[in-house]
């Protein structure tokens, strides 16, 4: 799974799914008995404040029965959201002989639980508190037997309690999205949610991650939808009554949070793949239809990854087919459902659209699961980075692949400062994580980044071949089944030979990272370099690492390479060598750690020049881009022509010293840059133009210039630059682009708005924030509340229907949170105005002024009587139990 950035605006507390309604004994509902009272006399004992407890460990689900098959029949009632179900489940007992089987099932309606054996059906005794179902066998079962439940059910998800977290935003596991087709911007559909344990909230199963069952599941739908689901379409028939049942089968065992359908008027875009054997795979991308002449642009590279991934694991792509689908209000990122991966809408983007940003990194990070995470699932919740670490892993290998280095280690060196803010904000934890509060709160940057970036301190400690022959060893022995670290680290040991225990035990059973100083010493008389390492990190918290170090010494002869091991608080190395010209210690920059390296301008200024790696020069560029050191201009000057536009962009971004003594080069550059064939580098420049050389005419026409820019970012900064220079001018080229009804173009026109527009700007506001959702509409929300700041108070009224609106009708919670937030923060201004006019009355002489100044008072009291009305309307029919707690924190 991809997480979803939400977690960074939005705290979520972690509820589940429902709680117990009732009591269901041998199919009645029965009432729950209170216990009769009971008088006991205490006696005073003496308490031992020194009684040791068993530290917290969250143990892997116990293996009772084994689910082998899952065959599932459902359609649906659109109007009410329920799903009406059937699952015929095949069992055995995992080891031990059992007579009673528990299975997870949130908030149903039971209508039938029996056992079917030789074709017939049998009632079977059971009990159910609208969690768990547990069922009575009738008799004992061994470990050679199978048998087959049957189970006739209802599943209401939007009747369970909220539940969810930051990173997966709720867990009803099944939605109904705009069902009624009300909101005419928003296609109807269904899709599902499984991880972490939400697919028990749609149908009867074991809902563990070290459960493994192969599946079959007939939808019936209306004939005009489309359905998508796990493996193959096996058959699609048409009904009498307009509907049309699809017969879909996944025959190669998955976890149960895995299981999919999406339902909806898709456009699906075929595409393949070809086997090493010749054959074609089904690859097809299911979109809303506006967005299917786009459908290739966006994910037309998924053959190239597979074909990539399975060469690097030498372990081909396990299943039948790869499909992905873009859903609308998606409670997270993306999801990695077996062959079958759903994405948040966020994903759409026209060709103009790419040419700014591309979702490549999400689209690698949810296929690299079909093999860590679905062919070998993470055998607890505990053991989450051997899911979530390798799809990490895989954004840096499908980057290398495509990209180059460069660009591989741009994005790593992101993942990396991610995990470390996550750290400093949620607290350090070891990666395996056995003593969580929550497993939702193992989506966290420890799971992922972290663990991405440990992989790849791996990997280059033991070399490309051993790496990749232990990731095949480990998916080859564990296909089809679990794996915990453990597994991992011996597949690395039968494959090296070597005892890979010190390396674990620092980076996956304990927690932080080291820091580490840098400082150097050399006697020319002796030609003796002497590099001294320090782990400054708190001890008492982290442990002291054991690290593997390459450090490239740079002379006149050339450079040389040397390895060293770290494994005391401080040491020092000695070395041979002639004038070192430049020390670069972590010189393959893989080490995760904080790192002062105290070395002289002149070391930085050749490492920028010299030192081949992205990391090189941005660590060269932190150094030198306050110096005043004129070698120093002309060294960040010369990276702006690097061939990899990450490092010309630095280069930009580092010109702020470097401008005051090379003006005129400087601006050259940057008006050439403007041109640069990377939107990226364009935008960049313009920006650096607008900060140093505004009132250049030759800027100004550069501006002017790129508001034509087919890129919408380039665009969109040449308008915020001439918003400064002619904000007539700008608001009227913002007005043109209205008809363009794109979410950038749109973001772009609301930032200007904001600034700058008027009361005739209000209705573009409204229509925009009514047309967007998910993250665009958070954004766009975002520019709205400047707005109507900026706004005569007549204005504000108008403002309340749309704060309602969301607050009333919010897809997600976080969305119905925006809008009452919303609406108290126009509370409070209005209150505040109200106290402005109040105070100029009483402070006016002038019976006119007081007269018209009254008349504004009345009307800004009915808007305060609106929004008042509106929050206590809102209040009294809200069930939402997340906004619940929002409101009564208010």
């Amino acid at each position: 799974m991809k997480v979803n950035i939400l977690s960074i605006f939005v705290a979520a507390s972690l509820i589940g799914c429902t709680g117990a309604k009732k009591i269901v004994k041998d199919n009645d509902p029965v009432e729950e008995q209170a216990l009769p009272e009971l008088t006991i006399e205490a006696e005073e004992i003496e308490v031992d404040d020194e009684i040791k407890t068993i530290a917290k460990y969250q143990e892997s689900n116990k293996k009772v029965n084994d689910l082998l098959h899952t065959k599932l029949e459902v359609k649906f009632d659109w109007q009410k959201q329920h799903l009406i179900g059937k699952a015929t489940l095949t069992l055995k007992p995992f080891f031990y002989d059992t007579k009673e089987l528990v299975l997870d099932a949130k908030g149903f309606d039971v209508n039938k639980v029996q056992l079917i054996k030789d074709g017939n059906k049998t009632d079977l005794k059971y009990t159910y508190n609208d969690l768990k179902i547990t069922i009575d066998l009738g008799r004992v079962y061994t470990r050679k037997e199978e048998y087959t439940i049957f189970i006739d059910y209802v599943a209401k998800p939007n009747e369970l309690e909220a539940g969810g977290s930051a990173a997966i935003t709720s867990d009803k596991g099944l939605y109904f999205i705009n069902p009624l087709g009300e909101d005419k911007n928003k296609m109807p559909q269904i899709w599902t949610q499984g991880e972490t344990q939400a697919s028990s909230c749609w149908f009867p199963t074991i809902d563990s991650p070290n459960e493994k069952t192969t599946e079959e599941i007939y939808i019936t739908v209306k004939d005009k939808y489309k359905t998508l689901s796990n493996g193959v379409l096996i058959s699609s028939k048409k009904n009498n009554d307009g509907t049309r049942t699809d017969y879909w089968k996944q025959d190669k065992k998955h976890a149960p949070y895995l299981f999919m359908m999406g339902i909806g008027e898709f456009k699906i875009v075929k595409d393949s793949w070809k086997r090493k054997d010749g054959s074609e795979m089904l690859v097809d991308y299911w979109v809303e239809p506006e967005y299917e002449q786009y459908a290739k642009a966006i994910f037309g590279k998924t053959p190239k990854m597979i074909e990539g991934f399975s060469n690097l694991l030498g372990v081909e792509y396990p299943w039948d087919k790869y499909s992905q689908i873009v859903v609308r209000d998606y409670v997270s990122g993306a999801m990695e459902n077996t062959t079958a991966v759903i994405h948040g809408d966020f994903l759409y983007r026209t060709d103009r659209e790419l040419l700014d940003s591309d979702n490549e990194s999400i689209i690698a990070h949810e296929l690299f699961h079909h093999w860590f995470g679905d062919l070998v699932t993470c055998e607890s919740w505990s053991n989450l980075p051997m899911n979530e670490s390798f799809a990490n892993y895989s954004q840096f290998l499908w980057d290398e692949m495509e990209h180059g280095r460069m660009h591989a280690d741009r994005n790593a060196y992101g993942e990396m400062e991610g995990y470390k803010l996550s750290a400093m904000q949620s607290g350090y934890h070891d990666l395996i994580w056995f003593d969580y509060d929550e497993r939702e709160q193992m989506f966290d940057g420890h799971s992922y980044n972290k663990g991405g970036r440990i992989l790849h301190m791996l990997r280059k400690h033991i070399g490309d071949e051993a790496f990749f022959l232990s990731l095949k060893d480990y998916l080859t022995k564990r296909m089809y089944n679990t794996g915990e670290v453990h597994d991992l680290r011996l597949s690395f040991e039968e494959i090296t030979g070597e005892d890979m225990n010190w390396f674990f035990n620092q980076w996956f059973f304990d927690q932080g990272h080291p820091t580490l100083e840098i400082n150097q010493s050399y006697n020319e008389g002796d030609q003796e370099l002497v590099v001294t390492l320090e782990q400054t990190q708190d001890f008492e918290r982290f442990p002291l690492f054991k690290l593997p170090i390459d450090i490239d010494i740079y002379t006149a002869n050339g450079k040389e390479r040397k390895k060293v091991w770290m494994d005391k608080s401080v040491q020092e190395f000695v070395f041979k060598t002639s004038t070192p010209l430049l020390v670069n210690v972590d010189a393959e920059k893989v080490l995760l750690v904080d790192k002062k390296d105290n070395k002289s301008d002149e070391q930085w200024i050749y490492q920028l020049a010299n030192a081949p790696l992205y990391v090189d020069k941005m660590e060269a560029f932190a150094k030198l881009k306050r110096s005043k050191n004129e070698e120093a201009h002309k060294a960040i000057i010369a990276m702006l022509d690097h061939e990899y536009y990450g490092v010309r962009n630095m280069a930009i971004n580092a010109l702020s010293k470097a401008k005051s003594t090379n003006e005129e080069v400087v601006k050259a550059k940057l008006l050439e840059l403007t041109k640069d064939k990377k939107a990226s580098v364009r935008v960049n420049a313009l920006k650096a133009l607008q900060k140093y050389f505004d009132e250049d005419p030759k800027v100004k026409e550069a501006m002017a210039n790129a508001v034509n820019d087919p890129s919408y970012k380039v665009m969109g900064q040449a308008l915020k630059s001439l918003v400064k220079q002619d904000p007539k001018k700008a608001l009227q080229m913002a007005k043109g682009l209205e008809k363009e009804k794109n979410n950038s173009v749109n973001n772009i026109i609301a930032d200007i708005y904001a600034k700058e527009g008027g009361v005739e700007e209000h209705q573009f506001f409204i229509n925009a924030i009514q047309s967007a959702s998910g993250f665009n509409k958070f954004g766009m929300l975002s520019n709205y509340k400047r707005y109507i700041k900026n706004q005569p108070d007549s204005e504000m009224e108008k403002s309340v229907v749309v704060y309602e609106d969301i607050a009333k009708n919010g897809a997600m919670w976080w969305m119905k949170i925006q809008g009452y937030q919303s609406l108290y923060g126009l509370q409070e201004t209005v209150g505040n105005r109200i106290k402005e006019i109040e105070t100029e009355i009483e402070n006016s002489s002038d019976s006119m002024k007081k007269a018209s100044l009254e008349r504004d008072l009345n009307k800004i009291k009915i808007t305060r009587d609106k929004v008042e009305k509106s929050l206590n309307d809102l209040k009294k029919n809200e069930t939402d139990e997340k906004v619940l707690d929002f409101i009564n924190m208010k």
